[in-house]
């Protein structure tokens, strides 16, 4: 029953001491780069020290993770998902179904042959870095039993009788597939995601792990000079890092989106992914508060786009927003057929009301002064090279272009549409109800010129969600005026916004 507590599946010791294991590598990798130069001389204890201390820590790691086996508890009772765990001090965790946004689940190789799926649990009050609550290994039929128990007692108000036999393909095989991603899709979405700079940050946190032990002072230096004198082997060698990064960021997005599949069940939208580490990611339609569709330069001009949300309610942020992601890649065209049955309530236009002429100087004039004076200060300290740096301002000054050409807007009804651009293009698409602020900003020099910036902010994990700027003073009072509240229609809007209150 499921009100008996109940353990999670053994594994979980093994997944435990994997993950205590990797939060102390790089101390003991440290410990063993110094030890390495040190001389034990004909000191036993000095000679054996490093493996003895390693040995305590292992054993030290195996009985905690043991400990949190058997401590760790749940159970489904009077319409609470009840955890119960601790390695010293018992904690309980008791979670109503109202609060719970959604269960969803992960597979890792170690996971699937077993059957089992990890369970993260996120509610509407969770944390930007953590998870309401964490099931680390518990049978999948199980864990699909317990996430369509909390939605029918959730829909019902009470909670419904346990099957012998439930139904483990309720989630994954139901449900109006509204795409899926095929191998040619994922083979441009991963040679495409422009991931190359995650990877090159990566590895530059885990050398800065060492920076006690290696010279980095020195080995600067020495580069510094070696630029100077070598600055064609220095670009080659840059080169090459860079494509290696490149093939490293394929390789991860042809993993981490494999088998990318979107279906619609019930008002939820389901989203399935992953080869080594299979993930379920369950959204409420009635949480999205914004959608939004992202251009990059390299998928743009081939007219492929993709497609994220916000949405109230998430607490699982990674370095990607993966987690927010409906549609990968796929040919803007085809977006609206894709999405109809799942956010009817969105309309997709594809005529907009641009940023004025006299706008376009202020997207790349301050950026282009801003790059000439850093190409002065490198064509100084790298002469001759540095003047190098000239092309970088033609392309500064032609990132400021396509701003102001990307730069639109457009009212429908009750829907405002937004289009901006970092590096990549974005229009997000926002319903009046779904708006919890609109910021209408004029600084000096837009008032000299009759110009204006709209911001908007949703109830999601990130809050902003669309900043336009140097639009006409006339269009962004308009737009600020159909989002000022009127009479009982705002207080529906509200309503429909917070269905729970």
């Amino acid at each position: 029953m499921m009100s008996e507590p109940k353990r999670l599946h053994p594994i979980m010791i093994l997944l435990t001491i994997i993950k205590s294991i990797k939060e102390v590598i790089i101390p003991i990798g440290v410990y063993f780069f110094i030890f390495f130069f040190k001389d034990p001389s004909d000191n036993v204890w000095l000679r054996w020290s490093p493996y003895f201390l390693i040995a305590l820590l292992l054993l030290f790691i195996l009985g905690t993770s043991f400990i949190k086996w058997v401590r760790y508890t749940y159970r489904i009772e009077h319409n609470e998902l009840r955890i119960e765990h601790g390695l010293f001090v018992k904690k309980k965790r008791y979670i109503p179904f109202e609060r719970i946004q959604s269960l969803d689940f992960s597979e890792t190789i170690l996971h699937r042959p077993l059957g089992l799926v990890k369970v993260t649990v996120e509610t509407a009050a969770g944390s930007a870095d953590e998870a309401e609550a964490d099931m680390t290994a518990i049978k999948k039929e199980e864990a699909t039993a317990i996430r369509k128990m909390i939605a029918e007692a959730k829909s019902t108000g009470e909670l419904p009788e346990e099957r012998e036999n439930p139904d483990t393909e309720e989630t994954e095989e139901k449900g109006l597939i509204l795409y899926k991603i095929t191998r040619k899709q994922l083979l441009f979405f991963a040679s495409t995601s422009g991931r190359a700079g995650v990877i090159i940050a990566a590895i530059a946190a885990f050398a800065g792990q060492f920076a006690d032990v290696i010279p980095l002072d020195k080995i600067f230096n020495e580069m510094a000079d070696i630029v100077k004198t070598g600055f064609l082997f220095i670009s080659l060698l840059v080169l090459a890092a860079l494509f290696i990064a490149w093939l490293l960021s394929v390789a991860w997005a042809y993993l981490k989106y494999n088998d990318f599949t979107l279906r619609l069940v019930d008002d939820e939208l389901v989203i399935t992914r992953g080869l080594l580490e299979k993930r379920t990611t369950t959204i409420p339609v009635r949480r999205i508060q914004a959608l939004k569709i992202s251009e990059s330069l390299f998928r743009q001009p081939f007219g492929y786009a993709s497609v994220s949300v916000e949405y109230a309610g998430g607490s699982i942020i990674d370095e990607n927003k993966a987690d927010d992601v409906l549609i990968p890649i796929v040919k803007k065209r085809e977006i609206p057929r894709l999405l109809q049955a799942g956010l009817s309530d969105y309309r997709f236009e594809e005529e907009f009301h641009s940023a004025p002429k006299r706008a376009q100087r202020r997207y790349f004039f301050v950026k282009t002064l801003i790059m000439t004076l850093i190409t002065i200060g490198l064509s100084i300290w790298l002469w001759p090279y540095g003047l190098l740096a000239i092309l970088l301002i033609g392309l500064t000054w032609i990132w400021g272009i396509f701003q102001y050409r990307s730069a639109a807007w457009k009212l429908t009804g009750h829907q405002l549409v937004l289009r901006y651009r970092d590096i990549q293009q974005h229009t997000v698409y926002l319903q009046k109800n779904r708006i919890q602020s609109l910021d209408y900003s004029v600084n000096w020099f837009q008032k000299r010129a009759h110009l204006a910036t709209i911001a908007t902010f949703v109830m999601s994990r990130g809050g902003g969600v669309a900043v336009v700027k140097h639009l006409e003073a006339e269009d962004a009072r308009e737009i600020y005026n159909w989002y000022l509240p009127n009479t009982s229609s705002r207080q529906d809007d509200l309503k429909e916004q917070n269905p729970e209150s």
